[in-house]
């Protein structure tokens, strides 16, 4: 089977007014599970986790908002307070992308363990790499007191962001 193409030319942005006014980023509750049990299983082994957000950039009459419909993510090298994705296995995560609803990375996900929800420096740089200033968010899981948060980050300034769990 062909990989599906996720395309370095962004998609037509489609027009919808956003469930509720001012919040940038929604969520499939499926989408949370998996992450959430990703981050324990990882929690579990003292290794963080990482994975890529694939959905879509919609916009309304506010500005552009993301919807996210699947996470992905391969084989990890991972310790306690760092990981990445494992060269070995980087066809698996195009094999896990493919599994996704969505058309595109809107963002990412990773776990600090113990540490709290926040963006170390080095997430800054990843993010920046990733998506420089354009649209796309990073969620950061700490299992160790089941805690939650997501950034956008400008100008290398990440701001918390809320989120909606959809059904």
């Amino acid at each position: 089977m062909m990989p599906k193409i996720i395309s370095s030319n962004a998609p037509e942005v489609e027009f919808r007014a956003r469930p509720v006014k001012g919040v940038p980023l929604y969520i499939k509750e499926e989408t949370i599970v998996s992450m959430t049990d990703h981050a324990d299983t990882g929690y579990c082994e003292n290794k963080e986790v990482l994975g890529l957000l694939i959905g879509h950039i919609l916009k309304d009459d506010e500005g552009m908002y993301v919807r996210v419909t699947g996470a992905a993510t391969s084989g990890l090298e991972a310790d306690e307070v760092s990981v990445r994705f494992s060269k070995e296995t980087i066809e698996g995560l195009f094999d896990s992308m493919d599994k996704c609803e969505g058309d595109m990375v809107v963002g990412w996900y990773h776990s600090h363990l113990g540490i709290g929800c926040y963006l170390s420096d080095v997430d800054i740089r990843t993010h920046a790499g990733i998506f420089g200033d354009e649209i796309g968010f990073a969620i950061v899981i700490d299992p160790s007191d089941s805690t939650l948060a997501a950034f956008s980050c400008k100008d290398s300034s990440p701001q918390k962001v809320p989120l909606i769990v959809l059904a």
